[in-house]
């Protein structure tokens, strides 16, 4: 009979045994993308004369992207001023909750905010 011990490092083992093949693994792949990558850099450059060079970095997306459609420009700093007020008023009930003092002005505040830029972004 197998005690709960035998099994919990008969599983420590396998998933040890599992993480070192999943990690040569994927240091293969990473050097056959590497090696593709430069072949392909190296034809760019060759036949094209393009010289591409690789990201450090992948890009990042800008915070606060949506696909909808582009609001108009002068809603837009009024959004942002009422997001503004909405941040610092978070900001505030975030204080107010560690002092330990009445919050609800301050989150009746927020929903009001948050209604007037829902409004702000209809228009």
């Amino acid at each position: 009979m197998s005690t709960s011990l035998d099994q919990y490092r008969a599983a420590k083992a396998d998933y040890l045994k599992l993480r070192n093949q999943a990690k040569k693994e994927l240091i293969a792949r990473f050097n056959e993308l590497a090696n593709e990558l430069l072949s392909i850099q190296r034809e760019l450059l060759e036949d094209f004369g393009e010289k591409v060079s690789v990201p450090s970095k992948p890009k990042k997306k800008p915070a606060g992207t949506t696909t909808a459609a582009p609001s108009t420009a002068p809603s837009d700093g009024r959004v942002a001023a009422i997001q503004k007020k909405i941040d610092g008023q978070k900001k505030k009930l975030t204080d107010l909750q560690t002092a330990g003092k009445p919050i609800k002005t301050v989150e009746d505040r927020i929903y009001e905010l948050e209604d007037e830029l829902r409004l702000a972004k209809e228009k």
